[in-house]
């Protein structure tokens, strides 16, 4: 039996929940500074797993407005802003650099094949002989870059895996070619009202 997704809560007239400030430029930082304390709560729409988060802070939106006509606050906002924006920018510019990293140490992996005389379709067997060698180099280059995340180690996993692959496909004609075209997936939804683990960093400070 399908079940109705949940509604998201609706603030009280006259008050702003923490997503509504952070959508107005304000920071935890600033909410401390200039606000203080909450003046109420409302159950949390969301859930993590059968969890409810916790409650939503709100805020008179009188006391928001009075706090946003203040030249301290405009000034603190501004500043937040620029802190955002060079944040951002700068985690975008190391986000390029490790992908680039990562790319030509992929790179430097030039698989020499043996065919075997194996069965059309096969693939496995004719992977299988170079998997430990692979897995040697992955852990020899995760070594020289240094400071690799698991979602990092997993990328570079694909792309040593995707140059033997492409080898393999030179060397066996039924063996797929992992630059052939793959339809691509449906995007997933997610139910309305449901919390993802990273939806946390979201809510941190509700």
């Amino acid at each position: 039996m399908s079940t109705k997704p949940e509604k998201q809560p609706l603030n009280p007239a006259g008050f702003l929940a923490t997503q509504d400030l952070k959508e107005r430029g304000w920071t935890a930082a600033l909410i401390a500074k200039f606000l203080g304390t909450h003046d109420a709560t409302r159950p949390n729409g969301l859930k993590m797993g059968r969890r409810r988060l916790p409650p939503v802070k709100l805020y008179t939106e009188a006391r928001v407005e009075e706090a946003e006509r203040d030249e301290n606050f405009l000034i603190g906002q501004a500043r937040a802003a620029d802190a955002r924006e060079r944040a951002e920018k700068a985690k975008a510019a190391r986000t390029l650099a490790r992908a680039a990293l990562l790319e030509a140490a992929a790179g430097s992996y030039r698989p020499v094949i043996h065919p075997e005389p194996l069965r059309k379709g096969a693939v496995k067997k004719a992977r299988e002989p170079y998997l430990p060698k692979l897995a040697e180099l992955q852990a020899r280059l995760e070594a020289e870059i240094g400071k690799v995340s698991a979602r990092e180690s997993a990328t570079l996993a694909e792309l040593l895996r995707a140059r033997l692959d492409t080898a393999l496909a030179a060397a066996y004609a039924w063996y797929p070619d992992p630059a052939a075209k793959k339809p691509e997936p449906e995007p997933s939804r997610a139910k309305a009202g449901t919390a993802k683990p990273s939806d946390w960093r979201k809510w941190d400070w509700d």
